[in-house]
């Protein structure tokens, strides 16, 4: 462990378009726990941060294997210490144990990565059906939302996605805020979501 880190940070989903996030974690003195399946990508994280004040720590695992994630997240917290803060980009879909798992490991706020479309207004009630699912699971839990939504065309223009660093940006903006909520670009006007 580096003699000067500052803490201890898990980002579930890292090492695509968080990886921005990543580094300027590292780079103000975190230890930063990555969780992503693709090694290469892992390890060119590693290599782009170098250890600088901070360090990446690469967990090269499959986050839908839910017996290997819990051990890994254990593993993890026992060698670098408590995860003092948790960003989690994890479909559930595809994973729908991975969120509690991470949200379990937390000892201070957990950042939910929320696609548009939980802000659907004909679906006024996804954030709050998040909010109540981890308040009854980990009631103890500080949990956040980070809803990643689009930009609007200005007049004549098409809308967009989010880039990758607009993305990053946004979620360090709300992990230095006392927000509960935060909306990285736009939600409405919803008819001009790409």
């Amino acid at each position: 462990m580096p003699a000067k880190a500052s803490g201890h940070d898990l980002i579930v989903g890292g090492s695509g378009m968080l990886v921005a996030l990543c580094k300027q974690l590292a780079a103000h003195g975190r230890i930063v726990s990555v969780v992503g399946r693709n090694r290469s990508r892992l390890q060119d994280l590693v290599d782009q941060a170098g250890f600088g004040a901070g360090r990446i720590n690469p967990l090269a695992l499959d986050y839908r294997d839910a017996n290997g994630f819990a051990r890994s997240l254990k593993t993890t917290s026992d060698a670098w210490g408590p995860f003092e803060r948790v960003v989690c980009w994890v479909h559930e879909e595809t994973a729908p144990l991975a969120l509690m798992q991470a949200g379990a490991c937390a000892q201070g706020p957990f950042w939910h990565l929320l696609g548009s479309a939980t802000a659907d207004p004909a679906e006024p009630s996804a954030l709050m059906r998040w909010q109540v699912r981890f308040r009854e699971a980990l009631p103890t839990l500080d949990y956040r939302q980070v809803v990643l939504g689009f930009i609007a065309g200005r007049a004549g223009e098409s809308s967009r996605w989010l880039t990758d660093s607009e993305i990053c940006g946004g979620v360090y903006a709300a992990m230095t805020s006392p927000n509960a909520l935060a909306i990285v670009g736009a939600v409405e006007p919803w008819s001009a979501r790409p």
